[in-house]
Protein backbone atom coordinates (compact mmCIF):
# COMPACT_ATOMS: atom_id res chain seq x y z
CA UNK A 1 0.00 0.00 0.00
CA UNK A 2 2.89 2.25 0.53
CA UNK A 3 3.72 1.84 -3.08
CA UNK A 4 0.20 3.00 -4.08
CA UNK A 5 0.49 6.02 -1.81
CA UNK A 6 3.86 6.86 -3.18
CA UNK A 7 2.53 6.62 -6.74
CA UNK A 8 -0.52 8.67 -5.82
CA UNK A 9 1.66 11.33 -4.17
CA UNK A 10 3.97 11.36 -7.18
CA UNK A 11 1.00 11.71 -9.52
CA UNK A 12 -0.44 14.51 -7.36
CA UNK A 13 2.93 16.24 -7.25
CA UNK A 14 3.28 15.88 -11.02
CA UNK A 15 -0.22 17.25 -11.52
CA UNK A 16 0.52 20.17 -9.18
CA UNK A 17 3.78 20.89 -11.00
CA UNK A 18 1.98 20.74 -14.37
CA UNK A 19 -0.72 23.14 -13.18
CA UNK A 20 1.90 25.45 -11.68
CA UNK A 21 4.04 25.35 -14.82
CA UNK A 22 1.00 26.03 -17.02
CA UNK A 23 -0.05 28.98 -14.88
CA UNK A 24 3.51 30.31 -14.84
CA UNK A 25 3.94 30.01 -18.60
CA UNK A 26 0.53 31.59 -19.17
CA UNK A 27 1.49 34.54 -16.97
CA UNK A 28 4.84 34.79 -18.70
CA UNK A 29 3.16 34.70 -22.11
CA UNK A 30 0.73 37.36 -20.94
CA UNK A 31 3.60 39.54 -19.76
CA UNK A 32 5.51 39.04 -23.01
CA UNK A 33 2.52 39.89 -25.16
CA UNK A 34 1.40 42.92 -23.18
CA UNK A 35 1.07 46.01 -25.38
CA UNK A 36 1.23 49.69 -24.59
CA UNK A 37 -0.45 52.54 -26.44
CA UNK A 38 1.48 53.57 -29.56
CA UNK A 39 3.80 56.56 -29.25
CA UNK A 40 2.66 59.51 -31.35
CA UNK A 41 5.40 61.76 -32.70
CA UNK A 42 4.21 64.83 -34.55
CA UNK A 43 6.78 66.57 -36.71
CA UNK A 44 6.18 69.98 -38.18
CA UNK A 45 8.31 71.61 -40.81
CA UNK A 46 9.89 74.97 -40.13
CA UNK A 47 8.74 77.76 -42.36
CA UNK A 48 10.19 81.12 -43.20
CA UNK A 49 8.09 84.17 -44.00
CA UNK A 50 8.48 87.92 -43.66
CA UNK A 51 6.61 91.18 -43.83
CA UNK A 52 7.76 94.78 -44.25
CA UNK A 53 6.86 97.61 -41.90
CA UNK A 54 7.38 101.22 -42.88
CA UNK A 55 6.43 104.77 -42.02
CA UNK A 56 5.08 106.71 -45.02
CA UNK A 57 3.45 110.13 -44.93
CA UNK A 58 2.79 110.64 -48.66
CA UNK A 59 6.15 112.24 -49.44
CA UNK A 60 8.66 110.44 -47.20
CA UNK A 61 9.12 106.70 -46.68
CA UNK A 62 11.31 105.86 -43.68
CA UNK A 63 11.81 103.42 -40.82
CA UNK A 64 11.60 100.44 -43.17
CA UNK A 65 12.09 97.17 -41.26
CA UNK A 66 11.54 93.48 -41.99
CA UNK A 67 9.94 91.08 -39.51
CA UNK A 68 10.41 87.31 -39.39
CA UNK A 69 6.90 85.80 -39.44
CA UNK A 70 8.25 82.25 -39.74
CA UNK A 71 8.72 79.53 -37.16
CA UNK A 72 12.51 79.32 -37.20
CA UNK A 73 15.48 81.68 -37.01
CA UNK A 74 16.10 83.13 -40.45
CA UNK A 75 18.31 85.44 -42.46
CA UNK A 76 16.52 88.07 -44.56
CA UNK A 77 17.42 90.05 -47.63
CA UNK A 78 15.62 92.72 -49.60
CA UNK A 79 15.64 94.24 -53.07
CA UNK A 80 14.09 97.59 -53.95
CA UNK A 81 12.21 98.34 -57.18
CA UNK A 82 11.41 101.99 -57.91
CA UNK A 83 8.97 103.02 -60.68
CA UNK A 84 6.68 105.92 -61.59
CA UNK A 85 3.07 104.89 -62.19
CA UNK A 86 0.41 106.82 -64.09
CA UNK A 87 -3.28 106.95 -63.07
CA UNK A 88 -3.93 103.62 -64.82
CA UNK A 89 -1.07 101.92 -62.96
CA UNK A 90 1.15 101.74 -66.04
CA UNK A 91 4.87 102.23 -65.55
CA UNK A 92 6.31 105.45 -66.98
CA UNK A 93 9.29 104.88 -69.26
CA UNK A 94 11.17 107.86 -67.78
CA UNK A 95 10.94 110.17 -64.79
CA UNK A 96 8.09 112.56 -65.63
CA UNK A 97 8.92 116.29 -65.85
CA UNK A 98 8.53 118.00 -62.47
CA UNK A 99 8.87 114.74 -60.54
CA UNK A 100 11.81 113.38 -58.59
CA UNK A 101 12.90 111.38 -55.59
CA UNK A 102 15.87 110.92 -53.33
CA UNK A 103 16.49 107.34 -52.24
CA UNK A 104 19.03 106.59 -49.53
CA UNK A 105 19.70 102.91 -49.04
CA UNK A 106 20.84 101.66 -45.65
CA UNK A 107 20.93 105.07 -43.93
CA UNK A 108 21.73 103.49 -40.55
CA UNK A 109 24.46 101.24 -41.99
CA UNK A 110 22.85 98.10 -40.53
CA UNK A 111 22.47 96.12 -43.78
CA UNK A 112 25.14 94.67 -46.09
CA UNK A 113 24.96 95.65 -49.76
CA UNK A 114 25.49 92.63 -51.98
CA UNK A 115 26.99 92.73 -55.45
CA UNK A 116 23.80 90.99 -56.61
CA UNK A 117 21.53 93.99 -55.91
CA UNK A 118 20.17 92.68 -52.61
CA UNK A 119 20.66 94.13 -49.16
CA UNK A 120 21.32 91.49 -46.50
CA UNK A 121 20.53 91.86 -42.82
CA UNK A 122 23.61 90.32 -41.17
CA UNK A 123 22.01 88.84 -38.05
CA UNK A 124 19.59 85.94 -37.98
CA UNK A 125 16.14 86.98 -36.82
CA UNK A 126 14.24 84.86 -34.32
CA UNK A 127 10.56 84.26 -35.05
CA UNK A 128 8.69 87.54 -34.44
CA UNK A 129 11.87 89.64 -34.39
CA UNK A 130 12.46 92.62 -36.67
CA UNK A 131 15.51 94.20 -38.24
CA UNK A 132 16.92 97.32 -36.59
CA UNK A 133 17.73 100.51 -38.42
CA UNK A 134 15.99 101.41 -41.63
CA UNK A 135 16.56 99.65 -44.94
CA UNK A 136 15.97 102.92 -46.75
CA UNK A 137 14.57 106.43 -46.70
CA UNK A 138 12.92 107.93 -49.75
CA UNK A 139 11.68 111.48 -50.26
CA UNK A 140 9.52 112.22 -53.30
CA UNK A 141 8.86 115.55 -55.02
CA UNK A 142 5.98 116.06 -57.43
CA UNK A 143 3.68 118.84 -58.69
CA UNK A 144 0.75 120.11 -56.66
CA UNK A 145 -1.69 118.07 -58.73
CA UNK A 146 0.29 114.93 -59.51
CA UNK A 147 -0.54 112.64 -62.41
CA UNK A 148 2.05 110.07 -61.39
CA UNK A 149 2.90 108.30 -58.15
CA UNK A 150 6.21 106.88 -57.05
CA UNK A 151 6.13 103.15 -56.32
CA UNK A 152 8.90 101.89 -54.05
CA UNK A 153 8.45 98.13 -53.79
CA UNK A 154 10.47 96.21 -51.22
CA UNK A 155 10.79 92.56 -52.13
CA UNK A 156 12.04 90.38 -49.29
CA UNK A 157 13.07 86.79 -48.98
CA UNK A 158 14.15 84.70 -46.02
CA UNK A 159 16.08 81.50 -45.48
CA UNK A 160 16.64 79.39 -42.37
CA UNK A 161 19.82 80.39 -40.59
CA UNK A 162 20.79 76.87 -39.49
CA UNK A 163 22.68 75.17 -40.84
CA UNK A 164 24.77 78.09 -42.06
CA UNK A 165 25.44 76.27 -45.32
CA UNK A 166 21.79 76.76 -46.34
CA UNK A 167 22.28 80.52 -46.77
CA UNK A 168 25.82 80.14 -48.06
CA UNK A 169 24.79 77.80 -50.86
CA UNK A 170 21.47 79.42 -51.79
CA UNK A 171 22.46 83.08 -51.50
CA UNK A 172 26.24 82.95 -52.09
CA UNK A 173 27.06 84.65 -48.81
CA UNK A 174 29.70 84.01 -46.17
CA UNK A 175 28.37 83.21 -42.69
CA UNK A 176 30.54 83.18 -39.59
CA UNK A 177 29.28 82.52 -36.08
CA UNK A 178 25.65 82.98 -37.11
CA UNK A 179 26.11 86.28 -38.98
CA UNK A 180 26.35 87.11 -42.66
CA UNK A 181 29.77 88.74 -43.06
CA UNK A 182 29.98 88.94 -46.85
CA UNK A 183 26.99 89.19 -49.16
CA UNK A 184 26.20 88.15 -52.68
CA UNK A 185 29.74 87.67 -53.96
CA UNK A 186 30.79 84.11 -53.18
CA UNK A 187 30.75 81.22 -55.62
Amino acid sequence: MDEKRTKARAAAALLALTVLASAGSGATAAMLSRRSDPAVNTFSYANVDTHVDEDFDGRVKKDVTVTNDGTTDAFVRAAVIVTWLDADGSVASAVPAGYGYELTMNPDNTWLAGADGYYYYPAALAPGASTTGSLLTCTVTYPETPEYTLSVQIVTSAIQSAPETAAEEAWHVAVEHGRIVEAGVIG
